[in-house]
């Protein structure tokens, strides 16, 4: 088969790999569409020795012999799963913190190929009426619903989401799909604030004016119930300590590898909560699933 192989920092080649080789509870998918995350970024950027693509939908063309409700020929989401199963977290429903997910992830071969493997069980089958396309987006969206859920945000929160990239537009969508009294966000991309105008209440161009005013003054002076970090850039997280009401809560979804100073007596003086959200937990791909499914949610306009 063919597969996009990392050869070295920023060179991907199109090479002749193996076929994979099929567990007994595994299944073969040939990929139809393969989304191209941020981690993909970054490990196209450092050149890190993982598989990349798992963003992806597609059709079974093999089942192993344990395989239980699944043919050839289904059309299918894969919930890329890369956890034990067996550690605390993974016991407790928590499988984007596995205490193995790092060795798992050095096996992980990735989707951006013509074939892919995975276990039955994280499998989802695809309606007539679901696209390739739009299942390929499944995976975004569940980290987007994971950040939500962890939040606690509720049923007329304020939110403020920062950074409006794939995350950050699907935060934005998600939010106001569960009930979000109103949704601000800030962008410094001109296409990105035009696709979330239709979303979200006010997109703040950030390369034109400070958020932070601009926020306070919509939230008379309070400040956003929830804050969703989703630039993973220095300065949007030190804003996100001063977009926060007082006892609100702020998720850290961007990932900044760069030290952040920030005002830790704001957290102590105001009573913020403050979470990394990465990856999602057990149950949130079929929650975010069904909410496309049932086009709750609208992902075309994401696609490029």
């Amino acid at each position: 088969m063919r597969a996009a192989v990392l050869e070295d920092k920023m060179k991907w080649v199109i090479r002749e790999v193996p076929d994979p080789v099929l567990d007994k509870d595994e299944v073969l998918v040939k990929v139809k569409y393969c989304g191209i995350c941020g981690s993909d970024f970054h490990i196209y950027r450092e050149g890190a020795a993982v598989g990349s693509g798992h963003e992806f939908s597609g059709d079974v063309v093999e089942v192993g012999q344990d395989v239980e409700g699944w043919r050839v020929g289904d059309r299918v989401a894969i919930e890329p799963c890369i956890s034990c199963g067996e550690c605390d977290w993974c016991k407790r429903g928590e499988t984007g913190l596995c205490e193995q997910y790092y060795v798992a992830l050095l096996q992980f071969k990735g989707a951006f190929s013509t074939y892919a493997k995975a276990k039955y069980h994280y499998l989802h089958k695809l309606p007539d009426e679901l696209s390739y396309e739009d299942a390929a987006l499944v995976e975004p969206t569940t980290c987007a619903l994971h950040a939500i859920r962890l939040s606690g945000m509720k049923e007329g929160d304020v939110v403020a989401v920062l950074g409006l990239g794939p995350i950050g537009q699907l935060v934005a969508r998600v939010a106001r799909i569960l009930g979000a009294k109103a949704v601000y966000a800030s962008e410094i991309s001109q296409s990105r604030i035009q696709l979330a105008r239709s979303v979200v209440d006010e997109v703040v161009d950030a390369g034109a004016s400070n958020p932070v005013d601009r926020i306070l003054e919509l939230t008379y002076g309070k400040g956003a119930d929830v804050v969703f970090e989703c630039a993973g850039s220095v300065m949007t997280t030190q804003q996100s300590i001063f977009l926060v009401k007082t006892s609100g809560t702020i998720i850290i979804a961007g990932i900044c590898f760069e030290p952040v100073e920030l005002p830790i007596s704001q957290i102590n003086l105001r009573g913020l909560t403050v979470k990394g959200s990465i990856c999602f937990s057990e149950g949130d791909f079929a929650s975010a699933f069904n909410l496309i499914k049932d086009k709750r949610i609208d992902v075309a306009p994401l696609i490029t």
